[in-house]
């Protein structure tokens, strides 16, 4: 463990008294980000928020950086779904129109395409999965000329399955259709690229392996397309403000700004994005390269470990091309066993009969050591 890790481990609340292997719920509380939350407090007490100002505009440049974006191309959001009804309400659809997605995938994707069926009479073209593989033949069996857009989890919530981007949105552009990636259980965790991906649309939260608070989103279009689209929702904070001075919002003519944030609809909130910057910038300093390689030497090693176990079936795939953070072992009393580990300090979710495992690259070794001595002991 080098000193950097170490470092963020020592300085972390939650690490002083739990094994903390939840990332793909909420991560945890670090010193950074506790920090963060005492220094907004001052500034508001002295109700001086220049620099708080500057920290939000400072988290659009590094989640920018974490998927190679460009600032100009991100926009605040309510949280992750909203990303996802953005893009979907921005298509104009007519009677031959249809939407694809992966069936299981997490619901504010499939509501999306589901709301869309029922309100508009959308066909939805659910896409199945192998064995909790998710197929690019199986998203190209379902793309035609009529798809106006897809949706898709780059790393599945429930699995850990890693999908081949890529492919799937060169075979959505083929057919004259948008793509929509959703990587909250993605960027923070694993190198993302929007550029190499060629994608249209990225939605994303500040929580979970970005190291930010819950319900709060980024959503991120690329450049050539956001003049092309117009915003599906009015918001002022979508508008130039043009000067403090009277008469301020011009309300005769909606004129919305030249970059992504002509799609920002609602009031972003400063404290929750505030401590977000301290969160990303934890991973930044580390830098993402060395973040997935680390992750991956972690699963790996648990996937070693859980071959140790009896009676449980891993429902996440063991190839390095479809691996993330997510590791789930079903168990026939996870729901038990899960919060028995909880008494004991050791934090995982219990999802889809099984137990869900994400590590950060600040966990080691040892935390995976003592997961799987607790769960051997409450195995039977």
């Amino acid at each position: 463990m080098d000193s950097y890790v170490r470092k963020i481990r020592e300085e972390s609340p939650t690490f002083k008294s739990h094994i903390y292997l939840n990332h793909a719920s909420t991560g945890p509380l670090h010193g950074r980000t506790a920090e963060a939350l005492k220094e907004f407090s001052v500034h508001w007490g002295e109700t001086d928020f220049e620099e708080v100002d500057v920290a939000c505009k400072n988290v659009k440049s590094q989640f920018a950086q974490l998927i190679n974006a460009t600032a100009d191309e991100v926009v605040f959001t309510p949280d992750v779904t909203h990303g996802t009804k953005l893009a979907v309400s921005m298509q104009e659809y007519d009677e031959k129109s249809n939407i694809v997605c992966y069936w299981n995938d997490y619901p504010g994707q499939v509501y999306q395409a589901l709301f869309l069926k029922e309100k508009k009479n959308v066909e939805y073209r659910p896409v199945p999965d192998k064995k909790n593989k998710i197929l690019v033949e199986s998203f190209a069996e379902r793309i035609d000329e009529n798809t106006k857009i897809v949706l898709l989890s780059h790393v599945q919530w429930i699995s850990g399955y890693k999908s081949d981007v890529k492919e799937i949105a060169k075979i959505t552009h083929e057919n004259g259709a948008y793509i929509l990636v959703d990587s909250i259980q993605s960027t923070g965790a694993l190198v993302n690229d929007v550029k190499d991906w060629d994608i249209d649309f990225l939605t994303c939260g500040v929580a979970k392996w970005l190291l930010g608070p819950n319900r709060k989103g980024l959503f991120y279009i690329k450049k050539k397309l956001i003049d092309e689209f117009y915003p599906p929702f009015a918001g002022y904070h979508g508008t130039d403000v043009g000067s403090f001075e009277e008469p301020y919002w011009n309300v005769n003519k909606l004129e919305f700004l030249p970059s992504a944030d002509k799609f920002m609809d609602t009031n972003p909130g400063n404290l929750l994005y505030y401590v977000a910057n301290a969160g990303m910038k934890i991973l930044l300093d580390y830098g993402v390269d060395k973040i997935e390689k680390r992750i991956m030497d972690l699963t790996g090693y648990l996937f070693e470990k859980l071959d140790e176990l009896k009676n449980i079936e891993l429902i996440t795939s063991r190839k390095e091309e479809n691996r993330s953070g997510i590791v789930n072992a079903r168990i026939s009393n996870n729901v038990e066993i899960v919060k028995k580990l909880k008494k004991e300090n050791i934090i995982v979710s219990s999802r889809y009969g099984g137990i869900r495992i994400s590590p950060h690259f600040y966990n080691s070794m040892e935390d995976i050591d003592k997961l799987i001595e607790v769960v051997k002991k409450y195995n039977s």
